[in-house]
């Protein structure tokens, strides 16, 4: 058994085909209370009783499956259509069981048999209870070199046995070693293995993992042989002793071909306390020519077992900038680690009245929330998935184009204070219906039903969840209220905003030590102070106080501590802020809000490349944050590509309401580039549209074709060197744009004055700092180095907390 090549975006089998759709089950009705139910098992072949999903692959998908006849559990491995269609594919898929029979070794997972399910083809394999090496590559980064050591030592063996008996595995990567419970490291999944002699053309294109792929495997050529396993396992070490991929890139084909013009990478570059002996072992598996490489994998064994006893202390001092680059690439590994199964929660519908349209959005919004917080499952953010909302077209040819293995479809309906709620787990890949269950429950049980929901969803998925289980509001009407709060919050528009607020703080009357409630009320009341920035000091003080208690009642609650970062990062603490943001990303990594603070503070302290990519996920997740979305628009022209601004700028022609942060960016971005042209047409803009900071934008467009301060503008200036108080996010920034409009003037000695008092607030914009146009002139004054080593200190302890 094995969990197989997954298929997603950083890391696909070359290989992989399309997926035919399945029909879709109509909503029930609701009656009267009844227990929840759920439908029975699939059954395979009239013997195979399907129990979850462990894995989707280049040729199908794997299950855990329970065999009746002899009450065993096996792995069961289904071919997909499409291949068995293919010319050869059908006797290759017979070849393949009976090669994989060959093999009979404790490091090797059996296979048993072949058969027939409905015209498809499936194999049945020994089930490892256990994880992948994949997994624990990704919870751990590099291992010690005994470990590693006592891994390779059981990876050779097993590829000894295979090579032994004509059998190459040619897709051997890190998800197709197991370790099982018992201790065992098992190598499975020969599915795209065939005899070194005699085998036939598969498909017309190479077969394999681009990462761990042969030269001779990139190549197309017809004569692989055992030393293709040989290189895969030489990748493999180089992940176990640095934590990172050997190779590495954006794009299939541009992996696949690194290592036809580059030399295999030393290890001891990412980490340099590898000993000598276990890099060479390294770069001799991993040689461009097969003749260069090691002839078998017992003279890897027995190279890796030398090495272990050379490999240099612990204690051997590490640069700080290795170290940091090591868990960036960690953290990448963690972030697309091929054993997380991908999920996508489809909008659930409402089939109550029009009005109940807010609880069915808050059901798909909480088992978004609770299956995100689940280790080894990847979830599509809502605002992915909420395009699709009232779209009538099959749940698995959404899944595809949302590229996830399974999705989640349902229908809720509420009758006076009950709800009934039904849903299905669907696999993408062949139909298989992995799990379905109907909830009858009271309305304030709602959280309830994504708990228990998302629990069997894990279990039918093959993974262990440990979320703690929510406290539900017991009154169903403080229960109510938030839902309807939630749902304005989302929406993200001024009035909604404030909507919100005033609906949580109903919820609040109600409820008032409710953990969640206050959660939200905190970021509600935080998300105000973008529209009403004088009263940021007030408001910032609510929610502290908010998103305090609701730490106290639930410290796993991460939108409790995003909300406290967030005032921090108000009143200026921005090291209190990273802290918390880090806590945050402890219980709640994929929410859009501590997204979208870890990115806003990355692209300020000295990661930008990071930041972005940060906040573009956050975005993804949820569309209505349109601060992160300039963010991104801003940081990428200060990194020199200005194309995405000029395509902002040309959209407010044609845009029916243009954001009012569109135009601010637009402006300052002209001003950036002292490009009058472009601001004269800018202010032509304006005169179709009332906003408000039209104002400034005109100001500025002004400013850029007069190379002058206008009266209201000289007025703002003063008025922000003054600006102070105990929030200090906002004259920060105040500064900042002072700063820029006096560097445009050539007033120098303000354009200083304004970064030392950002500096004394306490900015921490190094980025900016170091990139603006308008200060590339005076870089090289004494005062500014000064400043800047100031502001530059600041920054590394930022980002040392959010690290």
């Amino acid at each position: 058994m094995s969990t197989g090549p997954k298929i997603t975006g950083e890391e696909p089998t070359i290989a992989a085909g399309s997926l035919v759709p399945t029909a879709t089950p109509s909503s029930e009705a609701l009656s009267s209370d009844t227990p929840s139910t759920t439908s029975g098992p699939q059954v395979v072949g009239g013997r195979y009783e399907v129990l979850g999903l462990v894995g989707v692959g280049g040729m199908g998908s794997v299950y855990r499956a329970r065999d009746r006849e002899l009450d065993e559990i096996v792995a069961l491995k289904m071919l997909r259509k499409e291949l068995v269609a293919a010319p050869g594919m059908l006797e290759r898929f017979r070849q393949e069981a009976k090669l994989a029979r060959r093999v009979t070794h404790r490091n090797v997972a059996r296979t048993f048999d072949i058969g027939e399910h409905a015209g498809d083809k499936f194999l049945t394999m020994e089930f490892v209870d256990g994880e992948s090496l994949a997994g624990k590559l990704a919870r751990e980064g590099a291992l010690p070199m005994h470990e590693v050591a006592a891994l390779t030592v059981a990876i050779c063996d097993g590829l000894s046995a295979a090579h032994a008996a004509g059998v190459v595995h040619r897709d051997l990567k890190p998800d197709n070693v197991l370790l099982a419970k018992d201790g065992r490291v098992v190598i499975t999944d020969f599915g795209i293995a065939r005899a070194t002699v005699g085998a036939a053309q598969t498909m017309g294109m190479p077969i394999g993992t681009p990462t761990y792929m042969a030269p001779e495997q990139v190549e197309g050529a017809q004569d692989v042989d055992a030393r293709a396993d040989l290189y895969a396992l030489g990748a493999i070490l180089y992940e176990l002793l640095t934590g990172e991929r050997a190779w590495k890139g954006d794009a299939v084909y541009v992996v696949a071909a690194a290592r036809l013009m580059k030399p295999p990478p030393d290890p001891r570059a990412v980490r340099p306390q590898v000993s000598d002996a276990a890099a060479a072992v390294v770069l001799k598996c991993m040689a461009r020519a097969r003749g260069d490489r090691y002839a078998t994998a017992a003279e890897v064994l027995a190279a890796v077992v030398a090495a272990a006893n050379v490999a240099p202390p612990v204690s051997t001092a590490v640069p700080s900038g290795v170290m940091r680059a090591a868990r960036a690439g960690r953290e990448a590994l963690l972030e697309g680690a091929d054993s997380a199964k991908t999920i996508a929660v489809l909008p659930f519908r409402n089939t109550g009245k029009a009005e109940d349209e807010y609880i069915a959005d808050g059901l798909t919004d909480d088992l978004i929330d609770a299956l995100s917080m689940t280790k080894g499952l990847k979830v599509r953010g809502r605002g992915a998935v909420m395009r699709f909302k009232g779209v009538d077209r099959d749940a698995r040819e959404l899944g595809r184009e949302l590229d996830v293995q399974v999705v989640v479809e349902g229908s809720v309906k509420k009758h006076g204070p009950q709800l009934r709620v039904s849903a299905r787990l669907v696999s993408v890949s062949d139909g298989f219906q992995l799990w379905a269950k109907r909830f009858d429950r009271r309305e304030e049980d709602f959280l309830s039903v994504g708990d228990d929901a998302a629990n069997s969803i894990a279990e039918a998925l093959t993974i262990e969840r440990a979320a703690p289980a929510r406290v539900a509001p017991t009154d169903p009407v403080a229960m109510d209220l938030y839902l309807r709060a939630r749902h304005l919050y989302h929406k993200g528009w001024h009035q909604e905003i404030l909507d919100s607020v005033s609906l949580f703080e109903q919820a609040l009357a109600r409820a008032p030590d409710d953990p969640m409630i206050l959660s939200g009320f905190a970021l509600a009341q935080l998300r105000r102070i973008a529209n009403d920035p004088d009263a940021a000091e007030s408001i910032g003080a609510i929610a502290r106080e908010a998103a305090e208690r609701a730490i106290a009642l639930a410290p796993y609650l991460g939108e409790a501590r995003v909300a406290l970062a967030n005032w921090r990062l108000v009143m200026g603490d921005a090291v209190g802020c990273a802290k918390d943001a880090r806590e945050a990303a402890r219980t709640a990594k994929a929410s859009p809000d501590v997204l979208d603070l870890r990115g806003r503070l990355l692209i300020e302290v000295g990661n930008p490349e990071e930041g972005i990519a940060c906040l573009r996920t956050a975005t993804l997740l949820e569309p209505s944050l349109m601060r992160a979305q300039n963010d991104i628009l801003r940081v990428t022209a200060l990194l020199g590509n200005w194309t995405p601004i000029d395509e902002l700028f040309d959209s407010l022609e044609h845009a029916e309401k243009p954001e009012n942060l569109s135009w601010f960016l637009c402006a300052r971005m002209i001003a950036w580039r002292r490009d009058a042209a472009s601001a004269t047409r800018l202010r032509a803009l304006t005169t179709r549209h009332s906003f408000p900071l039209k104002s400034v934008v005109e100001d500025t467009c002004r400013l850029v074709e007069t190379k002058e301060l206008t009266e209201s503008m000289s007025m703002a200036l003063a008025m922000w060197g003054r600006v102070t108080g105990r929030a200090r996010r906002g004259p920060m920034f105040m500064r900042q744009i002072k700063a820029e409009l006096c560097a445009f003037v050539e007033d120098e000695a303000s354009m200083l004055d304004a970064i030392e008092s950002g500096d004394d607030l306490g900015l921490i914009d190094r980025v900016w700092l170091e990139r603006c146009p308008l200060l590339d002139a005076y870089r090289g004054s004494a005062r500014f180095h000064k400043v800047h080593a100031s502001i530059a200190a600041r920054a590394k302890e930022v980002l040392d907390a959010l690290t």
